[in-house]
């Protein structure tokens, strides 16, 4: 009996993916968003309101929190279940992503695209977090497939499920608004194409159905603005976080570069594609250095260019608007910012759709009339060389799984702070954090994140602000850590040691003090 190449592709596909959901990690990925959605999550649960750290959440859509409150509310905080159920959700999106871009119609491109986007180190390291990224790529993928099924079936159950989801992609990340946009338009131009008989009429009733699309979207805002104050902690309240702060804290995020080799403004967008480009790359294949890095970024722009036009001629109008407007916010990111912060996870909604461009690219490569006899040849080698360089990524399925100790400890480590502030840091006092997700998530006290500036005046201007008793220190998110670790040292008659949960074999730093708000409020007078 002959199996079809799309069903070999959906039997490895599945064998993955019983795998992945076997080694689910039963101990906690712990990332500041992850604390963020998961302690949200339980107070939607507890007491049907979006707040988290005793104020209304402002800083995160409130997508993910709501699905993460689904396992959340039947299995508590057990971690291989939780997380265990984001990792499903990543994979109904490798699923999608298949059937979306089918052997049949995009011929090997398609066939390895899922494979590439599951071996990405990028997609993971999100794959089971609490985290809103492989969340939006799964959402984004169903919504495209919906629409190509109304395309060619023009039911209406398969637009509305297309409106749906494009409206709850809005509520998990802010490109969700481009999916909006993109939905708005491909509907008017629907209605020019097929209804012009009835054209107005059409018009209007589609242009409510992207409005009422938007709603959900519009009525957070909303919310968001009445229940907004300057204390409220949002990344764009430049009261709380201070416009200064704001800029120190982005020199420190994962990913922030030296820009000390730049001698003029216009190597900022060279230096950033070669590093969001290149870096895509080295999701795969680890790190390189800056010439290779170069290199591989020329070779991969050069096949996207080639590949756009035969991904644009497959593609549907809702694809070609939503990729495009995500797109140029992508670039627009890598262009104009003059430092090298890059924000890699980016990549992950669009991730496909380049790893397609790349393939078609290189099949128009190999297919150039110049090439004459050696056409056949060079299409079998590029399609052999492709499927060595997956077989090569394949080792970044089990990232985490080799984490699995690490977590453990850190968990442990965790839930000896939770212990000491349960029995000894009183309910209404206020603690400055390193993070704004895991630790108030864990001591369950009003907590003020904390900056990383380097000579800690502006974290200590915040600590007095918001007369806060006592801090933890955690070097699992070390950018804001180190600077408070440096400042206790530095100041140590305004820091006692209450609690010391470190673990030197496992290289866990974590640590609790009693501020004394008067010794610190006479180092910041002196200075």
């Amino acid at each position: 009996m002959k199996v079809s190449v799309s069903k070999m592709q959906g039997i490895i596909l599945l064998l993955l993916s019983l795998v992945l959901i076997v080694i689910t990690p039963q101990f906690w990925i712990q990332y500041p968003d992850s604390g963020y959605y998961l302690g949200t999550a339980s107070q939607i649960i507890s007491s049907m309101q979006y707040w988290f750290n005793g104020q209304p959440n402002l800083q995160y859509y409130p997508g993910t929190s709501l699905v993460v409150a689904i396992p959340l509310l039947f299995a508590g905080e057990n971690f291989y279940i939780l997380q265990g159920f984001m990792g499903a959700i990543s994979l109904i999106g490798i699923i999608v992503i298949a059937r979306y871009f089918a052997f049949e119609r995009y011929g090997i491109s398609g066939l390895l695209a899922p494979f590439f986007v599951l071996c990405s180190s990028l997609f993971v390291i999100h794959f089971y977090a609490l985290i809103s990224d492989t969340l939006f790529l799964t959402v984004t993928m169903l919504a495209l497939l919906c629409w190509r099924k109304y395309e060619q079936t023009t039911q209406l159950k398969f637009l509305l499920l297309c409106c749906v989801l494009v409206s709850f992609s809005s509520l998990v990340r802010l490109q969700g608004l481009f999916f909006c946009a993109a939905l708005g338009l491909t509907l008017l131009i629907h209605a020019y194409q097929h209804h012009r008989e009835t054209l107005l009429k059409s018009s209007v009733k589609l242009a409510m159905l992207g409005g009422l699309v938007c709603l959900p979207f519009l009525l957070w805002t909303i919310r968001n603005y009445l229940a907004h104050s300057p204390d409220t902690f949002n990344m764009a309240n430049g009261y709380f976080f201070g416009l200064k702060g704001l800029s120190i804290y982005a020199k420190g995020l994962p990913g922030n570069a030296s820009a000390e080799h730049i001698q003029a403004a216009w190597q900022f967008p060279l230096e950033r594609t070669s590093l969001f480009v290149g870096g895509l790359f080295e999701s795969w294949y680890g790190g390189l250095s800056s010439l290779n890095r170069h290199g591989i970024t020329l070779i991969m722009l050069v096949l996207i260019g080639f590949g756009l036009v035969p991904w644009a001629k497959r593609a549907n109008k809702l694809e070609l608007l939503y990729v495009g407007l995500s797109m140029a916010f992508i670039s627009k990111d890598i262009l104009l910012n003059k430092n090298l912060h890059i924000v890699y996870r980016y990549w992950l909604p669009m991730m496909p759709f380049i790893i397609v461009m790349m393939g078609l690219g290189l099949k128009t490569v190999t297919s150039f009339g110049f090439l004459g006899p050696l056409k056949r040849p060079a299409q079998i080698s590029a399609t052999l060389f492709a499927c060595l360089l997956l077989i090569v990524a394949f080792p970044n399925l089990l990232k985490m799984y080799y984490q699995d100790d690490k977590l453990e400890q850190e968990q442990l480590a965790i839930e000896k702070l939770a212990q000491f502030t349960r029995e000894n840091i009183p309910d209404d006092a206020i603690v400055a954090t390193v993070d704004w997700g895991v630790l108030p998530h864990v001591i369950q006290r009003r907590s003020i994140p904390l900056l990383n500036d380097p000579d800690s005046q502006q974290s200590i201007a915040r600590m007095l602000k918001y007369h806060t008793e006592y801090l933890v220190t955690y070097n699992k998110f070390g950018r804001m850590s180190t600077p408070a670790e440096s400042m206790v040292k530095r100041y140590p008659k305004a820091f006692d040691e209450v609690f010391d949960g470190s673990n030197d074999n496992a290289k866990i730093g974590l640590k609790a003090y009693k501020v004394n708000i008067g010794v610190l409020r006479g180092y910041l007078t002196s200075h």
